[in-house]
């Protein structure tokens, strides 16, 4: 073992008793190392080992020798608080969703939806949506006219109308269609385009749908055929289900 330094000596000397005793002095403390500043909120300070154990989407879970210091914990909110719409389309369908869902009215304002969703593509209809020289005001009484006619569920008939007064008749056919999208998965429906360039038949998407629900295990499938003019020319791999 190698020796003290500056604390006892490699020899030992014996004590004269006879000496005069010597002043004691107070020990001195020693020199401790002073602590570190707290590291910044841009660059904290993280002691970790280099092989990290678990990769997830969102961030790498590494095995931490000690844990990072935050100076104001509080602050910190938990991802889920912040609900935030891709677009406001997403919104209004999210918002009678909800409406539904407390109500009890989801699947009869669903079959209100798609009803709506095929009077809007009623050729008349689109004219007088589409035409220019027709002010919001007098599309929005046309739209109102037709939701009381049609007799609709009260909670779609408001939302059209909230819309009509926030001049977002642009969107309503993209509000149905996101409304739609939510009830399928929320039903465990999976929805399937098919594109060809000319229609396919009803027999022919029957069987799609068959055979989609088979492989996948679906409870339910919806199976829309896109028309395409003209299809680019790519190798036919087939379909392949995980």
């Amino acid at each position: 073992m190698d020796p003290l330094s500056s604390s006892v000596s490699s020899r030992l000397k014996p004590t004269n008793f006879n000496s005069t005793p010597r002043q004691l002095h107070p020990l001195k403390p020693l020199n401790r190392p002073r602590h570190l500043p707290p590291p910044s909120p841009q660059r904290p300070l993280l002691f970790s080992t280099t092989k990290p154990t678990t990769i997830s989407t969102s961030f790498t879970h590494k095995n931490l020798t000690a844990l990072p210091i935050f100076p104001h914990p509080t602050s910190l909110l938990p991802s889920s608080s912040l609900h935030v719409h891709r677009t406001p389309a997403t919104g209004y369908a999210a918002a009678l969703l909800d409406t539904t869902q407390s109500t009890g009215s989801l699947h009869e304002v669903r079959r209100d939806v798609r009803k709506l969703s095929r009077l809007l593509q009623n050729s008349q209809i689109q004219a007088l949506l589409n035409d220019p020289f027709l002010g919001d005001q007098e599309k929005g009484k046309a739209m109102k006219e037709l939701a009381k006619k049609g007799k609709f569920n009260k909670h779609l008939f408001n939302l059209l109308k909230m819309m009509v007064e926030k001049n977002k008749l642009g969107i309503v056919s993209e509000v149905l269609e996101e409304f739609e999208r939510v009830y399928d998965e929320l039903i465990g429906t999976k929805q399937v385009w098919v594109s060809s360039e000319k229609m396919i038949g009803e027999d022919m998407l029957f069987k799609i749908a068959m055979k989609v629900q088979k492989l996948s295990g679906a409870v339910k499938v919806k199976v829309k055929n896109l028309v395409i003019d003209k299809l680019p020319k790519i190798p036919d791999f087939g379909l392949v289900y995980t």
